[in-house]
């Protein structure tokens, strides 16, 4: 019997050897790499013996590969199927004499063949599935279907008489050596729940994945190898491997401001903040793994909070990781060089850190601390070369390296820690292949949901079907936001509530206080109010004024009055659009001082943009060359996680709670001597709402915002809470909590002459949220079905394998999913080179076209790609596109997925037809007609998309 045939030098894996191997893999898995916590979830299913447990996870992993013992596989190989026959184990001579021989996969046969077994052995075929299953699915897919396909149905393709002793045989050489035969009479009742069947998948395809090495595991030359054990050959490979130890915090200080004091690097004579003693109070005096929600106002150190608490955590229920999900790419980014300096401290302090980490979204690939943390990976120790930018270079030391053979879509996930975008999580609700691989990650962390108000009806619907999972493998969860409806409050807390204990949850709509701490304990809820830091901002409001499509004139105005004296101010629009033509009509009366910020610039230009906002418009600490005037025109890219600091806003209407997160870009940091000070106009906070015109009826909208961006609802209820409030202030952080609860509740709110549209637009709502719900649950999981039901069909009607760029983002993410491209410029004489503006060691880079460009060079491509409008989310557009692409670049695992949008020396191109301009200063504009000839062309800002 062979499970791998014979490669260029003739050597082969006979299946017993491959059996053995799995084996011994599995449990070296077992007792060093799984967290603490998914070992003591599978010793529990076996009434908390270790040691059962752990013989279990080894004899399904040994006897994974079992229905390779059939015709049906064996015939693949002429040579080795010919050795068989010769000794007595019938097939056909050529393999097209079996013509269903697809119907019994390898997986498929070996799920049938050990419930067979099972059944055999005095089971009752109904429990003997969850275990069956287990073989079934270790190729990412459980078995859709039980009964379809049964051995005696089929001898031909499961084999019959000599094979089925054979197959015997195999079954009870491992369930000896492991040990399993001790414990398959008191197993006999068990009811497997859906948890353990799915973690043990997956740690079965690892071993498989593993023990399939042959760098690690050789394969024999013999042609009739001898069945020799060697206790010692998975230790070797596993050794050779280096996979990283679960985290294991110890000696966590007892006072907060001491691990404060360890883990951050705090400001000279900061304090710890109230939010965040009692975050780490809660998390030492929770009764079990929970659900913690901290709404806390912006710049509360909420993420230092979490990452505490989450070492307590971590400590005291024995997780072996810790993943931080965002809501954008460039969050995530931020969030991972802070992630990776308190792994540094903790390392410094002597933790067992685990020592392997991952970023996770499409652009990892540029982020540099990441890719020195790959290439540390591959070398085996984390010495990374860093440049300050002035030509110099220093060696930093991290506790924890990107391991290489935790990478790909597949297993980058288990990695110990892991940062990235939202979708890297909702993955785990979407059926798709290898999706054990995901949960066995997660049900080994502590998991930390930064924004968590930040989704949409769709993407809530995803994750509150994966707390549920979460509260099924009881895993800690941390869920931060600066204040959340209470409503969706009660729903996150009832969706892990039902994994943890599948019970409902009393109303909580009556719990008031702001700051606020609320945790699942059992199967009730707790609720800690907490007392303000002092932090406080007084913010005046007013309307804008003007037309609600052409406020131009009313907005510069304003700026001109407002800065006449100097000072910073932040624009936020809604759509690109709208940025774009304000940016045009500001730079006419500010020339050469304003800046524009979107998602449509290249991503060399986004992260370049993204540090110029913190150098200029960042804490005092950093931002030391704020200019005297600026004004930055930006879309909602600058709504989360930039500390940025301005001296004005004036914002579109938006959701409240999203209006209330711009005003924290508002005099967000006290100016002492000598910084710079805020000028006389602007020493008080002061936000001007547009986008909206306040009449005697119900408000006019900004069209593209009401349709396409957040719906007429929401803008209607939050300029029904502001209405009170113009020409008046808001005193954050002690109004967030009553204006978001206010809006989003369910009491009339709003002049009388508003009810009929707010009705109307309520009802359109909530049709799009139902719309929107249900249309997310179509490649859903369902919840966690009872104990004894097995995992037969749990991924049915997959999506296939998942994916971190734009594509696999679609899947959990509502619309169509936005097209990307690379955007190289084309000279006069048809050469290709990359764009002019980058730095000076990449900007102008010749791009091959006839062949495959080198590792470097596409690296140094790959940061010019460019997420495109909806609008040409189009097969035209694509097809377009892919046409100019060089058929070589699809050797380039850097960037073959991508297109390439060529453009003039000028920045001009065109997509479909239509005509666009790339520049550094505005990004990406879809070109109206008379805008299209490059005579006269210049860098000012120009209309594009209204889409958002």
């Amino acid at each position: 019997m062979w499970a791998k045939s014979p490669n260029d030098a003739g050597e082969w894996l006979p299946l017993w050897q491959h059996m053995d191997d799995s084996a011994d893999v599995a449990g070296h898995l077992f007792d060093q790499w799984l967290a603490p916590s998914v070992v003591e979830m599978l010793t529990g299913e076996l009434d908390g013996d270790r040691d059962a447990a752990r013989c279990a996870v080894r004899f399904l992993a040994g006897v994974h590969d079992l229905g390779k013992a059939t015709p049906a596989f064996a015939i693949q190989h002429e040579g080795l199927a010919q050795q068989m026959r010769e000794r007595g184990l019938y097939m056909p001579l050529m393999r097209r004499e079996l013509v269903d021989r697809q119907l019994a996969h390898h997986t498929v046969a070996g799920h049938h063949l050990l419930i067979r077994w099972l059944v055999d052995q005095g089971w009752s075929r109904r429990w003997a599935v969850a275990w069956g299953v287990v073989l079934g699915g270790h190729h990412g897919a459980p078995p859709d279907e039980d009964d379809r396909l049964l051995p005696q149905s089929y001898p031909h393709l499961f084999g019959e008489g000599v094979w089925v002793q054979v197959q015997r045989e195999l079954l009870c050489r491992i369930a000896e050596r492991v040990g399993v035969l001790n414990y398959l009479d008191g197993w006999r009742e068990l009811r497997l729940s859906v948890r353990f069947q799915v973690l043990v998948t997956g740690i079965v395809i690892v071993s498989d994945w593993i023990a399939s090495n042959e760098d690690l595991l050789g394969f024999h030359a013999e042609v009739l190898p001898q069945d020799v054990v060697d206790p010692q050959r998975s230790g070797r490979a596993l050794a050779a491997l280096a996979l990283p130890v679960p985290w294991i915090p110890s000696a966590i200080p007892d006072e907060v401001s001491e691990l404060f004091a360890t883990r951050f690097s705090l400001p000279l004579g900061a304090a710890v903040r109230p939010v965040q003693i009692a975050a780490c109070d809660v998390a030492r005096a929770m009764s079990e793994p929970g659900l913690l929600i901290i709404e806390a106002p912006m710049g509360e150190g909420k993420t230092e909070a979490a990452l505490a608490a989450a070492e307590v955590m971590a400590q005291r229920w024995g997780a072996g990781g810790l993943m931080v999900a965002l809501p954008t790419q460039a969050t995530s980014d931020a969030m991972f060089d802070r992630v990776v300096d308190w792994l540094d401290r903790l390392g410094a302090d002597d933790h067992q850190v685990g020592g392997s980490i991952t970023l996770g979204h499409g652009k990892a690939r540029l982020n540099r601390l990441f890719q020195g943390l790959v290439r540390a990976g591959k070398v085996g120790h984390a010495e990374i070369d860093c440049d300050d930018g002035l030509g110099s270079k220093t060696v930093a030391r991290h506790a924890v390296t990107a391991h290489a053979w935790l990478s790909g879509r597949k297993k980058a996930q288990l990695a110990n820690f892991s940062v990235g975008t939202i979708d890297q999580l909702l993955f785990a609700g979407l059926k798709s292949r290898h999706l054990m691989l995901r949960h066995l990650g997660l049900a080994g962390k502590v998991v930390v949901l930064d924004e968590v108000h930040a989704y949409d009806a769709y993407m809530n619907s995803y994750l509150t079907k994966v707390l549920t999972w979460l509260g099924a493998y009881r895993v800690p969860v941390i869920a931060l936001s600066a204040t959340l409806p209470a409503d969706r409050r009660q729903e996150l807390m009832q969706a892990y509530q039902r994994g943890s204990h599948r019970s409902a949850l009393p109303s909580m709509s009556d719990v008031e206080g702001y700051p606020i701490l609320s945790w699942t304990a059992g199967e009730s809820v707790h609720h800690r109010r907490i007392e303000p830091s002092g932090r406080s901002t007084s913010v005046q409001v007013s309307s804008l004024g003007g037309r609600v499509d052409d406020d131009a004139d009313a907005l510069v105005a304003l700026l001109k009055d407002k800065l006449s004296g100097g000072g910073c101010a932040l624009v936020i629009r809604n759509t690109v659009r709208r940025v774009l033509a304000t940016a045009a009509a500001l730079e006419r009366s500010f020339p050469g001082e304003v800046t524009v910020v979107h998602a449509r610039f290249i991503a060399a230009d986004r992260m370049r943009k993204d540090a110029e906002l913190l150098d200029l418009f960042g804490s005092p600490d950093r931002s030391q060359q704020r200019p005297e005037r600026h004004i930055v025109v930006a879309s909602q890219v600058v709504e989360q996680s930039l500390d940025i600091d301005f001296d004005l806003l004036v914002t579109d209407l938006a959701p409240i709670d999203l209006i209330l997160q711009r005003m924290g870009r508002l005099h967000r940091h006290h100016r002492g001597v000598g910084q710079v000070e805020r000028p006389p106009k602007l020493r008080t906070a002061h936000t001007y709402i547009a986008g909206v015109e306040f009449t005697a009826g119900a408000p006019e909208l900004e069209p593209s915002a009401a349709r396409y961006v957040y719906g007429a609802y929401p803008l209607l209820r939050a300029a029904a809470v502001l209405l009170p409030h113009l020409g008046q202030t808001i005193n954050l952080p002690d109004d967030i909590a009553p204006l978001v609860q206010q809006a989003y509740g369910p009491q009339q709110t709003g002049p009388e002459s508003w009810q009929d549209a707010m009705s109307t637009a309520r009802e359109r709502w909530r049709d799009r949220c139902a719309a929107r719900a249900a249309n997310a649950e179509k490649f859903q999981l369902k919840e966690p079905a009872r104990p004894g039901n097995s995992i037969i069909g749990w991924v049915a009607a997959n999506v296939g394998e998942t994916e971190d760029d734009s594509q696999g983002q679609g899947q959990v993410r509502d619309g169509a999913p936005s097209l990307e491209v690379i955007v190289i410029q084309q000279h006069a004489d048809g050469d290709w080179f990359t764009p002019a503006w980058l730095s000076e060691d990449h900007g102008h880079r010749r791009v091959p076209r006839e062949s495959t460009p080198s590792d470097q060079l596409a690296q140094i491509i790959a940061t010019c790609s460019l997420r495109l409008p909806l609008e040409f989310s189009t097969e035209m557009a694509e097809r377009g596109l892919w046409a100019a692409t060089p058929e070589q670049w699809e050797f380039s695992p850097l960037i073959y997925r991508l297109p390439v949008l060529v453009l003039d020396q000028d920045g001009f191109g065109e997509i479909a037809g239509r005509a666009v301009r790339y520049t550094p200063g505005s990004g990406l504009q879809v070109l109206a007609p008379e805008e299209q000839s490059p005579q006269g062309a210049d860098d000012s800002p120009r209309e594009a998309s209204s889409h958002p």
